[in-house]
């Protein structure tokens, strides 16, 4: 453990390490040679207020992949001690940064079997998985979640309903309950093996991109037209005016220069 993750420890808060690296995770990765390359993210307690060493903070590329996520996938606990993934989704914003520390999200109506509800409800422990496939950036974010019902907090679900200053819309679908996660620490590791995608909106605006070079192009083409058709106009009656003068000289023979 590293002296970050001791400091860490020392103030009642497990860093990423903590959580992830156990001792079999720690000789996989001394064999492979990677041990020197693991490094704790900051934490949530300790001396410096605001983030950096000691003072976990969410970092502004973390809170601007979590805001415009519309998915991501939840592990939870079971009973039996088994893990749980579930799939989240919802309308780009549904995911409120509450602080540099906390989460939350509304949890919609489902398939009534409540499996992650139920976990969070007996073991609080969570990860929540973020990927934003475009930039090939993913995020892994431990935490402590609990369920505040609609009808214990109806104003909290309300808030959940806005999706954010950079969007006109809301969210208007029925809100069973919010989950609020306590954020203990967060992970961003490599992009090796995402694939990009993009969703139907994305791709709609990188094809207008196109599509209104396209109009220009259309638009520059029919300007260009219009002056060779002007052109042309201008070419045909100088060349009837040639042929006037032609004909002229030919009735009355060249010019007389004495």
């Amino acid at each position: 453990m590293t002296d970050l993750a001791d400091a860490a420890a020392a103030h009642g808060r497990p860093s990423y390490n903590d959580l992830a690296y156990d001792a079999h995770v720690r000789a996989r990765q001394h064999a492979a040679g990677a041990g020197h390359r693991v490094d704790d993210r900051p934490n949530l307690d300790g001396p410096g207020p605001g983030g950096g060493p000691g003072g976990f903070a969410f970092e502004g590329v973390d809170k601007k992949l979590i805001r415009e996520a519309d998915v991501f996938f939840l592990a939870s606990v079971t009973g039996a001690g088994w893990p749980y993934v579930q799939h989240k989704g919802g309308p780009a914003g549904f995911v409120h940064v509450i602080d540099d520390r906390t989460l939350a999200f509304p949890d919609f109506p489902g398939n009534q079997q409540y499996v992650s509800a139920g976990n969070i409800d007996r073991d609080g422990r969570v990860c929540l998985f973020f990927v934003d496939f475009p930039t090939r950036r993913r995020l892994k974010v431990f935490g402590t979640a609990r369920a505040v019902e609609a009808a214990d907090d109806p104003e909290f679900i309300e808030r959940l309903r806005d999706l954010g200053a950079g969007s006109d819309q809301e969210i208007r679908a029925t809100i069973e309950r919010a989950i609020v996660v306590d954020v203990n620490a967060v992970d961003a590791n490599c992009a090796k093996h995402i694939k990009p995608r993009w969703d139907r909106a994305a791709v709609d605006a990188r094809i207008d991109l196109y599509r209104a070079d396209i109009t220009e192009l259309r638009d520059r083409v029919t300007e260009l037209d219009d002056e060779l058709a002007a052109t042309r106009e201008t070419l045909a009656a100088a060349r009837a005016e040639l042929a006037e003068v032609r004909r002229q000289l030919t009735e009355t023979g060249p010019p007389h220069v004495e």
